[in-house]
């Protein structure tokens, strides 16, 4: 094993997900036996059954006493997400929701202020939320807001709230533009918790900026999504 930042446990698992999602195992269905997976990967039985019971976890798996361990697929994939308009959108059936995790009201540092062209110092509104299809986590929506150019933003959001309509319809904020970076990133301990996927895991990450027709900055958002969940679909128009 490579040492790394992640555990031993955990390096065993992003491994065995790889294999899993390459089709490796298609054709036999199974994991090789636990004392095989010590010998290649040098590590105790300990760790390679909680690698193969986050994999239980994840669906990717499934333990059968005295048959071993069979592999049950890539996981299923619940919806797609366009990002092509102003706001991330997934489509599927299912009952779709939203969960606070954080908000507060503070003061913005010198990177926000320059991402929200404002002054260091001024006013901000953070909301953090993780967006649900059937309860199950899919994203996670970290997004700033100027106090001082939406007063009161704060009290009107709520668990359901589209910020989106609240903008339009409180604000007769008009949407012209949607700058977004794609990355790749991992969940932390934190995000693990809140996407209910294991620590180190991959993660889909869009940094987004909105824009109105005056070039002026209306919010910035960080998007982390569960690639083994939702299929992102990116859509290019011809604006002639």
């Amino acid at each position: 094993m490579v040492r790394s930042s992640a555990s031993l446990h955990e390096q065993v698992r992003l491994a065995l997900t790889q294999e899993i999602n390459a089709g490796k195992y298609d054709s036999v269905r199974m994991l090789p036996a636990e004392p095989e997976l010590c010998k290649r990967f040098g590590v105790s039985r300990i760790t390679v059954r909680r690698a193969v019971s986050d994999l239980e976890d994840l669906g990717l798996v499934r333990r059968r006493q005295g048959a071993g361990t069979f592999v049950t697929g890539g996981g299923e994939m619940l919806g797609t997400m366009t990002i092509g308009g102003f706001a991330d959108k997934v489509t599927s059936g299912g009952t779709k929701s939203r969960s606070v995790k954080r908000s507060d009201v503070t003061q913005a540092d010198a990177t926000t202020a320059q991402s929200l062209q404002i002054e260091t110092g001024d006013t901000i509104f953070r909301l953090e939320r993780v967006f649900l299809l059937n309860d199950v986590p899919l994203s996670l929506d970290r997004s700033v807001y100027s106090l001082d150019r939406f007063p009161d933003f704060q009290s009107k959001i709520g668990e359901e709230t589209s910020t989106y309509q609240v903008l339009r319809e409180q604000y007769g904020v008009r949407f012209a533009e949607v700058r977004r970076e794609v990355r790749i990133g991992y969940t932390t301990r934190e995000t693990a918790e809140w996407l209910q996927m294991p620590e180190h895991d991959p993660l889909i990450v869009v940094e987004k900026v909105a824009l109105d027709p005056d070039g002026e900055v209306i919010h910035i958002s960080h998007v982390e999504t569960a690639p083994s969940r939702v299929k992102l679909s990116m859509v290019a128009r011809d604006e002639h």
